[in-house]
């Protein structure tokens, strides 16, 4: 098999490992797997080049192999760099180590094009004889790999001395991958170094990609989905405690309805709107206890407190619970909207009509009274809760005749 055949299968492969990289951005958002998307995209044009290259040199074509081979040490360094990046931000990010690693990466990726620059006019890399395509390297060129076979090896040292130091058995694992594959790409360079016409750098690193895919890509993908779900699930816990907090804060401990907290909220909610004239149709129905008083200095306030509890249950019976309220010791409040707005004059006849049934017996006595919002008319919820207020008085004044 000729030299672009190895090639295009190590690219073919490089492609299919990792299609999800190429094809989308990750669907996690870690910064390492951002870098590693930039590493597998640098080393997919390298191999593009190292398979041009093969092409081209077969095929006698001087001048576009001249053009692919300074393109070819562009990917080549830029692949290091990139891997580079990758590890310092999977390792330690914010390592002074990492930083000088990078450093020293990207000094040497500037030094390369300037020497690539220098080379159009002066061979000091390599150079393409025009009447043989001949391919010939030159000092600078065997320095340049050296100096990246210095790199893999810091990479080396600085992802061994990370995987040592780790308890996790399962992250220790994927670190010595890391340092397997700066191994293996050390060991290519050095045999490329040697051997110009050989794609063992192709082949290294591939090798590498499919190690780095099995061990570590997919591990760091699953454990950050596995964190993800922890996460949701407490974020989830979280809503649950704060919904049950705001039952507790808006809520009155005795009858478990909303409490007064809740509605000076609600108040200030239809007064905004009124202001607006957004305001839709509702009706304001307020409630108060009659005898509360006599039971608690005759009886208790335990006999009070259940006095206070079936009070509540019967408006509750006859208007819900959605929007009852409880603003004072022995007051209650409706709001109406909706079909209970439009219902509101059969509700409170036949709430009314259980009452006069009571009087004479034990059970509680409840006046009310009722009124509705007069759009253009009401420019606050409070001349609402007024009327109704007013009429309340009234129908306690009719109760205690009656009782």
């Amino acid at each position: 098999m000729n030299y672009y055949m190895f090639v295009s299968v190590c690219l073919a492969i490089h492609v299919v490992i990792n299609i999800n990289n190429f094809r989308k951005k990750p669907t996690v958002n870690l910064p390492a797997l951002k870098a590693y998307r930039v590493f597998a995209v640098s080393v997919a044009l390298y191999f593009v080049t190292d398979l041009l290259w093969g092409i081209f040199e077969e095929n006698k074509l001087p001048i576009a192999l001249y053009i692919d081979t300074s393109f070819y040490f562009i990917m080549m360094g830029f692949s290091i760099l990139a891997w580079a990046q990758y590890i310092v931000k999977y390792l330690d990010k914010n390592g002074l180590t990492g930083k000088i690693i990078l450093y020293i990466g990207n000094a040497f990726f500037f030094a390369e094009i300037v020497l690539l620059i220098i080379n159009i006019f002066t061979p000091v890399l390599f150079r393409v004889n025009m009447e043989t395509c001949a391919y010939e390297t030159y000092k600078a060129r065997n320095i340049m790999l050296y100096v990246q076979t210095l790199m893999y090896f810091a990479l080396i040292i600085y992802s061994a001395i990370h995987a040592f130091r780790l308890k996790d058995s399962a992250r220790r694992r994927r670190y010595m991958t890391i340092t397997l594959y700066s191994i293996i790409m050390l060991s290519a360079v050095i045999v490329q170094i040697y051997n110009s016409y050989s794609p063992i750098y192709s082949i290294g690193s591939i090798v590498g990609a499919c190690l780095l895919t099995a061990f570590v890509i997919n591990d760091i993908k699953e454990e950050y989905k596995s964190e993800l779900e922890e996460s949701r699930v407490q974020v989830e816990q979280g809503k649950i405690q704060l919904s049950e907090t705001m039952v507790i804060a808006y809520s009155d401990p005795l009858t478990n309805v909303k409490n007064k907290h809740a509605y000076v909220e609600e108040e200030e909610r239809i007064d905004k709107l009124i202001a607006k004239n957004q305001m839709e149709n509702f009706a304001v129905v307020v409630f108060d206890l009659n005898g509360l008083k006599i039971i608690n200095d005759t009886k208790g306030h335990d006999a009070g407190d259940v006095y206070i509890v079936e009070s509540c249950q019967v408006i509750e019976k006859y208007f819900g619970k959605t929007n009852l309220y409880r603003f004072g010791g022995d007051e209650f409040v409706v709001i109406l909207f909706g079909e209970q707005y439009n219902s509101r004059m059969k509700l409170i006849a036949a709430f009314e009509d259980y009452i006069d049934k009571c009087l004479g017996t034990d059970k509680p006595i409840i006046s009310s009274g009722i009124s509705r919002y007069k759009p253009g008319e009401d420019n606050t919820y409070h001349a609402v809760f007024n009327r109704a207020d007013k009429q309340m008085y009234s129908r306690k004044e009719s109760l205690k005749e009656h009782h």
